[in-house]
């Protein structure tokens, strides 16, 4: 079984005037180009930009991408061919932005956020479960709710009848996702009203979009509804050049394809493309050596003078191999590009506040607190670290497993036996030194059997009447264990934002109020993870 892919794609030769195809010009103004993927498709992009900037070279450019990701590999191929000067590269949910926020916040709707869609679907399912009854309150239920929700919102009213009709099942996923949008709707914008007000916004000729300049659509993938809309009116009424590659493979193919004639156009491809095919094959152990295989392989194309932005490295399942391919890259000084592996579960205020509030779970026991203290920033008294090694070792020493009592009761039974061995030491001048070891070890026991129990203690809300204030309640204890703004000064940088977004989570969950009538410690955190 083989789970990842080599590719060193190695220069092509110009295929100008077989890959490239002709325009075909429609009665919006829009040109479609069809290219291949790799150095010919930069090159379609380049010379676009050129025809646009020939007399200006100032002139403002937009390139529709759809991703981020491919927004900043083109803009590199851009700039390495021309520079790219005034060009700005937009996927359509950016450009949705643009043209429509404001016209949105006139409504005073906020975005709507999967927290406030995960409680709506809470409340429904919580006054009329239907055919859920039972698996209700199940956080798959809610998740997948939320997932045909965003799904459902792109349909027209017409799809929605239909699908409506097909099994009682679907039906009452229709109801769940109408009945959604009436809780929130009035407070609330999803990605539909953003699409919406760009496609006004468009229609009516906003300065914005002169400012932008024309538009270039760059290797569209699959799109979905709101995307078609977006770039169909955006085609009607400004100069859009569609620049579409192929493979050759008709089943590869197919989402461009779909895409192409959705906007309007013909989708006609050179028959002369080249299909790629694998020239070998191994037979690896496991995944780790298929990690290493790949790494070898990319060392030995860069000797044979590929040039690392000519390889990629492909892969089926995100885990392992994201993970142990960018430990490999990273160990062997190879800068790579790709999606991040690090999220903002993984950073270090976001595992140190989920385990924080998971630590009452297994009733604290003694494996989970250490586990917690020894890979978060906890501050104790003064601001200081806590000195997580003496408290461990008095934690084992009292025989601590788990419950507050045996927090409480045996690190008190061990103060007392040290607190007594000090004094009987004290005693000989010449085992002074080790009553006040003992006594510093006894004054650690204390301090952890405080600090445990106050923990305990601000881990239960003191209120659970609003979203409101259990959001207040973890910002607490956010500042009091893991420290605020200020105590971040010195964390490397992506921390201190995956820190910044995890406190505007918070603050989002916090807006439930109105939306949920039933606000709860469980939910907060199903919510917050």
């Amino acid at each position: 079984m083989f789970g990842v892919s080599l590719l060193s794609l190695r220069a092509q030769p110009s295929r100008r005037g077989v890959v490239q195809g002709a325009y075909h010009r429609l009665l919006m103004p829009i040109t479609l180009e069809i290219t291949s993927y790799g150095d010919a498709a930069h090159a379609a992009l380049a010379r676009a930009v050129d025809r646009h900037k020939r007399e200006d070279p100032l002139r403002p450019v937009f390139v529709v991408v759809p991703s981020n990701y491919m927004g900043i590999a083109a803009r590199r191929a851009l700039g390495q061919r021309r520079g790219a000067a005034a060009v700005s590269f937009l996927t359509p949910y950016r450009l949705s932005e643009l043209l429509g926020s404001a016209a949105v916040a006139k409504t005073g709707k906020r975005p709507v956020s999967t927290p406030v869609l995960a409680g709506a679907v809470r409340a429904v399912l919580g006054r009329e479960p239907g055919r859920f009854e039972g698996v209700h309150t199940h956080p798959a239920t809610e998740r997948s709710l939320v997932k045909a929700h965003r799904a459902l919102s792109e349909t027209t009213p017409e799809t929605l009848k239909k699908l409506a009709t097909t099994s009682p099942r679907t039906a009452d996923v229709v109801r769940v996702h109408h009945a959604v949008n009436d809780e929130i709707g009035a407070t609330y914008s999803n990605e539909q009203d953003l699409v919406n007000a760009a496609v006004e916004a468009i229609r009516a000729g906003v300065p914005t979009l002169a400012d932008l300049g024309p538009a270039i659509l760059f290797l569209p993938q699959r799109m979905s509804a709101n995307q078609i809309r977006l770039l169909t009116a955006l085609g009607r009424r400004h100069e859009l050049h569609v620049i579409a590659a192929t493979t050759g493979a008709a089943e590869a193919d197919t989402p461009v394809r779909l895409a192409i004639e959705q906007l309007g156009m013909e989708w006609s491809p050179p028959t002369s493309t080249t299909v790629p095919a694998a020239d070998r094959a191994l037979s690896v152990s496991d995944a780790d050596d298929e990690v290493r295989h790949a790494l070898r392989s990319i060392v030995d194309a860069t000797l044979d003078g590929i040039p690392l932005n000519r390889c990629a490295v492909l892969y089926g399942s995100h885990d392992p191999y994201a993970r142990m391919l960018s430990d490999a890259f990273n160990a062997a000084g190879i800068e790579w590009f790709g999606q991040s592996v690090s999220t903002t579960e993984s950073s270090l205020s976001g595992r140190s506040l989920l385990g924080m509030l998971a630590l009452g779970d297994h009733d604290f026991s003694r494996h989970d607190v250490f586990a917690w203290l020894a890979g978060a920033p906890v501050r104790h008294t003064n601001n200081r670290p806590v000195p997580v090694a003496a408290w461990e070792r008095a934690s084992r020493a009292a025989g601590v497993v788990s419950g507050l009592d045996q927090w409480r009761g045996r690190l008190a039974r061990l103060v007392d036996d040290l607190t007594a061995d000090a004094q009987r030491f004290e005693q000989d001048e010449e085992h002074e030194w080790r009553a006040d070891r003992l006594r510093q070890e006894a004054a650690h026991a204390s301090e952890l059997a405080a600090f445990v129990t106050s923990l305990a203690a601000d881990l239960r809300p003191r209120s659970q009447d609003s979203w409101s204030d259990i959001a207040e309640w973890c910002r607490e204890l956010i500042r009091r264990y893991l420290g605020g703004e200020a105590s971040r000064s010195d964390w490397p940088v992506h921390e201190q934002r995956a820190a910044e977004t995890i406190d505007d989570a918070v603050s989002r969950i916090g807006d439930l109020d109105g939306i949920d009538p039933n606000p709860s410690l469980a939910a907060f955190r199903r919510a917050l993870e």
